[in-house]
């Protein structure tokens, strides 16, 4: 008689637009994984490339994929939204389709979740490398729930493509957002956060590619944009900022309009690492009214 298995199953979603260059590699570095319970489920946006009948040989090829498709361009945010609500398992992990997963990152993700049952959400360390496959540097994330609340005003806590997450969880949120995008993912983690606690591993999960065409960078100026749109909302829904945060926050939007893309990210890395050293710069954190506000999230957003 074949033994059941008992691991929680992973869904692993990967958004797919005119990603054909790199898709294959980001598949393959899941399959490589020490945690085998998984399912990857690939969504394609309307791509222009040869992105869908690349899905549909990798959904022919590998047992574990599953292919979606949309026939025209809907935006990440529903992207997301739409293969969630098709994932079987019990933890959503993010990736992108130009990034690579470390081996051990679900095994790491899934045996802090199942161990930590109050945290909603755990990331971890991202290593940035180009597409000659050289690394050239390792970007750190504050650990602890606490640690992170601190900063979340400020800074991202988390890299999207290294995030695990409980779906039931998600599901108590309003979903993500179109209006926020390409910042969807902070307000996101402002949701999961206020529903419970977050974390990130101290280990590298997932390396990121860093090319003229990676969203950071292509749509910069209007991720600066709807960066000041994400401070406002958390200035009503998740603390009162200090004066010292209100000037960091007009500072990163001039500098996001004034700085070419990688000069920015370069500057805001620096300052990310600088701030890291030292968490109590001192935002209050009142209690969360939040939860109360937020609908159960429905799928025909």
């Amino acid at each position: 008689m074949k033994k059941k298995n008992t691991t929680p199953l992973v869904s692993v979603l990967i958004p797919v637009f005119n990603g054909a260059q790199y898709l294959v590699e980001a598949v393959e570095s899941v399959y490589q994984s020490t945690y085998t319970n998984f399912e990857i489920i690939l969504v394609d946006d309307g791509s222009t490339d040869a992105s869908v009948a690349l899905c549909e040989k990798l959904d022919k090829r590998y047992s574990k994929v599953r292919f979606f498709g949309f026939n025209k361009n809907r935006g990440l945010t529903r992207v997301l939204n739409f293969g969630i609500s098709k994932a079987k398992g019990k933890y959503i992990a993010r990736i992108n389709q130009d990034d690579l997963m470390v081996k051990k990152r679900l095994e790491w993700q899934v045996e802090f979740l199942e161990n930590n049952p109050d945290h909603v959400a755990v990331g971890g360390w991202i290593r940035m490398f180009s597409n000659n496959k050289k690394g050239f540097e390792t970007v750190r994330f504050a650990q602890t729930d606490e640690e992170l609340k601190k900063m979340w005003l400020m800074l991202s806590p988390f890299s999207d493509p290294t995030v695990m997450y409980r779906k039931d969880t998600f599901l108590q949120t309003k979903g993500y957002s179109q209006k926020f995008w390409p910042g969807d993912d902070v307000h996101m983690w402002y949701q999961l956060g206020s529903l419970g606690k977050l974390a990130n591993l101290p280990k590298i999960l997932t390396k990121v590619r860093w090319h003229n065409g990676a969203g950071s960078i292509k749509f910069h100026k209007l991720q600066m944009q709807k960066t000041w749109e994400l401070h406002m909302y958390a200035r009503k829904h998740i603390a009162k900022p200090s004066t010292f945060i209100w000037i960091f926050w007009i500072a990163e939007l001039l500098a996001g309009y004034v700085l070419p893309p990688r000069i920015n990210w370069m500057v805001y890395r620096i300052i990310k690492r600088t701030l890291a050293l030292n968490w109590s710069f001192g935002v209050s954190m009142p209690s969360f009214s939040f939860p109360n506000r937020i609908k159960a999230f429905s799928f025909s957003q």
